[in-house]
């Protein structure tokens, strides 16, 4: 019973230090949907990053991706030569969301061009959920992370700019405190 006692104490302060904005006089501010400054994704660890035009700067929406070359796919097996890549965190240089495959696609900044980060994603029009089109690859003209759902919302540059290509997120602050904690 001790345990259990000591357990939910601790969860119980874990909580209510994530629940404060460190840094902020306001704790009214919310991380509703904030434009993003920068995409880069990472060959590594298969992430994609946004910073987020919220707070100190240091906020950031990240998810899961796949990274991959475009030019593997029915070439010989390259996987001897992966280990040698590194594929750091790079520029994203183009992102697309395709409706009839339900997957966002970004161009990486990285090598000869054909490396790219892909990921699942919900693509609707905000007011039609129900209505099915055909969405192929279309470019992405705005993109904003919401830290309150844990959301990115990409705007599409198709039909009446109506259409949205979303996926979960992860939303944090990358403060050094955290950053230095294994």
């Amino acid at each position: 019973m001790q345990l259990t006692n000591s357990f939910l104490s601790l969860l119980a302060a874990a909580q209510a230090i994530v629940a404060v904005p460190f840094g902020s006089s306001h704790v009214t501010n919310t991380l509703a949907p904030v434009p993003v400054t920068k995409l880069v994704c990472d060959g590594n660890s298969f992430k994609c990053t946004a910073s987020l035009d919220f707070g100190d700067g240091n906020w950031v929406a990240q998810w899961g991706t796949a990274v991959f070359h475009t030019g593997l796919f029915g070439a010989p097996d390259h996987k001897e030569f992966m280990h040698e890549m590194t594929l750091a965190p790079v520029p994203v240089t183009k992102l697309v969301c395709d409706g009839d495959t339900f997957q966002c696609t970004a161009n990486l900044d990285f090598g000869d061009g054909r490396w790219v980060a892909q990921w699942s994603t919900s693509v609707f029009h905000n007011s039609l959920r129900s209505e099915t089109t055909h969405l192929a690859p279309v470019p992405v003209t705005k993109l904003v992370c919401d830290g309150d759902s844990f959301k990115c919302t990409g705007s599409l540059d198709f039909g009446d700019g109506k259409w949205v290509a979303q996926w979960s997120t992860s939303v944090f602050h990358q403060s050094a405190f955290f950053l230095e904690q294994k």
